[in-house]
């Protein structure tokens, strides 16, 4: 159920008049938003104290942004802080959100989007105000139950282990050190026997289990599937290494507490949180004990608090992964840029100087592409880019990596691949590539390629360098040899010439 958002509620923007002049602050049902102009207003010491939300421009200077929020925290920890600005990078932006900041949006952005991110940031803060007043309740129970020393001390160990498992979730923006993080610590704060969590996107299982009860957990990951209307397969669990299990995408359902039977019979009680960001289901925490003895109140609602931040932390580590993966990739064509083809480059240059595994790297470059872009323009430029891409692709096995290497040049580096199968796929594309007609808004183009194919097996290929000189110069010999055609670096060892000529072509 979505999260509503109280009519009329005060909303402040603090931003440059252009971003403060945007439509899409009319397009906010049921929020009244006040814009303030960035270089006249102190959100410091003029924010009113019943906003609980901040929608805030990032400045030019890094650093200042880190100053205002560090200045706001000191006096309003309850605010939820929306900040919007250009793409700054995935390091800076977790820095951000390290801050305090629930979510950054880059701007422009649609209504849709500054929505959501209200509703999520809104719920968020009511689980840091549930946390304020869980305190001041331990606080004023300390004072009139002094005698009972033993219950707060454990009340107070409750929050040491809660306090230090959300800061170990916050601390990392890699999801399978969250779910560690989560194993090591939940079993200390609340007693459990089995705990799994499984997320719908992207589709993951883990489970743990206490005393390395293997078949316990495969029980425990079989009903949760189950339960979300999944069947599984061989399930495995287990104890001190964290696996992910993949499975197809999840039915998310609510919460559940009660109590079941183990395999063997013995009575368990059993407690679900579901995980969500905002008004989405996005998992579900289960935690089991093999006793008859039900979670109570304060438990529930610690689990709660850990589903929360549990959910906000996973969702911080998928987007840091889409941002890193944008950062691989080329903007136009989607493929690998040229820094990224550098990974799978290296990986198989090791492996083929350490195990004498086969790999070849094949060069293709668009003949005068030149051509296409003067007579047609360069929007039809990257037209045909995009769908060269997109057809070499489809024409590459899933363990094969395809980047752009150039302005219209393209690499592939095919693992596990002699020479032979190299060149033969370079034909298939090539063939491909002379017989399709590329349509565009305008018309068609027709076009062809030249191909350059390099082996590990060259003795003369000890560094990513060689390789890729080995593949250009291939290249190369194919495009003095008339265009349109494969060719292939010749090994010294044969008695032919070994050449990394530099070229000029079209």
């Amino acid at each position: 159920m979505r999260i509503a958002v109280t009519d009329g509620m005060h909303i402040v923007l603090v931003a440059d008049s252009r971003v403060c002049r945007a439509k899409v602050w009319t397009k906010l049902p049921g929020m009244k938003v006040d814009v303030f102009n960035r270089r006249a207003y102190s959100v410091e010491t003029r924010l009113p104290m019943d906003v609980p939300v901040l929608l805030f421009q990032v400045g030019a200077r890094f650093a200042d942004t880190v100053k205002v929020l560090d200045r706001v925290f000191k006096h309003r920890r309850d605010l939820c802080v929306i900040l919007i600005g250009p793409d700054i990078g995935a390091d800076h932006t977790a820095r951000l959100l390290r801050k305090g900041a629930y979510d950054y949006l880059a701007w422009p952005c649609p209504a849709s989007r500054l929505l959501e991110a209200v509703h999520s940031g809104l719920a968020n803060r009511r689980t840091f105000l549930f946390m304020r007043d869980l305190s001041d309740e331990l606080a004023r129970t300390n004072q009139a139950l002094a005698q009972d020393r033993d219950e707060l001390a454990q009340c107070n160990r409750h929050l040491s282990f809660l306090h230090q498992l959300t800061q170990a979730f916050s601390g990392t923006l890699e999801a399978e050190t969250i779910v560690k993080a989560l194993f090591a610590g939940l079993p200390s704060l609340i007693a459990a026997d089995l705990v799994g969590l499984v997320r719908a996107n992207p589709d993951q299982a883990w489970t743990w289990s206490q005393a390395q009860d293997v078949q316990g957990a495969d029980a425990l990951r079989s009903r949760l599937l189950n339960r979300l209307g999944r069947m599984t397969g061989n399930a495995t669990s287990w104890h001190g290494a964290i696996r992910p299990l993949r499975s197809s995408s999840l039915a998310l359902v609510p919460a559940a507490a009660g109590s079941d039977q183990s395999q063997d019979g013995h009575a368990v009680s059993v407690h679900e949180v579901t995980l969500a960001i905002g008004s989405h289901g996005v998992g579900i925490l289960h935690v089991q004990r093999t006793r008859e003895r039900p979670y109570t109140r304060q438990e529930q609602q610690l689990l709660a608090t850990i589903a929360a931040a549990l959910a906000v932390a996973l969702g911080n580590a998928d987007v840091h992964g889409q941002i890193q993966e944008l950062a691989l990739r080329d903007p136009l064509t989607g493929v690998l840029n040229r820094r990224a083809l550098n990974g799978p480059l290296q990986r198989e240059l090791n492996a083929g100087l350490r195990y004498g595994s086969s790999a070849c790297l094949l060069l293709l470059d668009l003949d005068y592409f030149k051509s296409v872009n003067d007579r047609l323009g360069h929007v039809a430029g990257d037209g045909v880019l995009e769908r060269v891409a997109a057809l070499v692709q489809e024409r590459v096995r899933e363990v094969d990596s395809v980047g752009r290497y150039g302005g219209e040049e393209f690499a592939v580096v095919l693992p596990h691949t002699d020479l032979a199968q190299a060149q033969a796929l370079a034909e298939r594309i090539r063939a491909e590539i002379e017989r399709r007609a590329f349509d565009l808004d305008d018309g068609s183009v027709r076009i062809t390629a030249s191909f350059g194919v390099a082996s590990l097996q060259d003795s003369s290929i000890d560094s990513i360098g060689r390789w890729i000189a080995a593949a250009d110069s291939a290249l190369y010999e194919a495009k003095a040899q008339g265009r349109n055609r494969v060719a292939i670096h010749a090994d010294h060892r044969l008695g032919r010439p070994h050449t990394a000529a530099m070229r000029a072509v079209a």
